[in-house]
């Protein structure tokens, strides 16, 4: 088991990360900056219990989906843009979960 700061320290890389990405400009619109916390729920969890890569990437897509974002609509270019950042996320977590154990 993982001491409280590996946890804190985790989620606060997971929350840089994904303000950083801000997938869909709500943050550069003016938004808090916690509007992705579902968003960073699924990439700390999915970190924290070494989820597939699928996994992740499924779960993440499907909150963007909850802000709105219609994936189904998006150009392939588009699609494999996204899909992509989330991946780069996902390695950089990774690595950074290693970095903190």
């Amino acid at each position: 088991m993982q001491n409280d700061n590996y946890y804190i320290e985790l989620a606060e890389f997971v929350h840089k990360e994904v303000i950083n990405w801000d997938p869909i400009g709500l943050i550069k619109g003016g938004a808090p900056n916690d509007e992705y916390d579902t968003i960073e729920k699924r990439f700390l969890s999915g970190i924290i219990n070494s989820n597939s890569e699928i996994d992740i990437l499924n779960k993440v897509k499907s909150n963007l989906e909850y802000f709105g974002l219609d994936i189904t609509e998006l150009s392939t270019k588009k699609k494999i843009q996204l899909e992509l950042e989330i991946k780069d996320i996902i390695e950089k977590l990774r690595k950074r979960n290693i970095e903190l154990k």
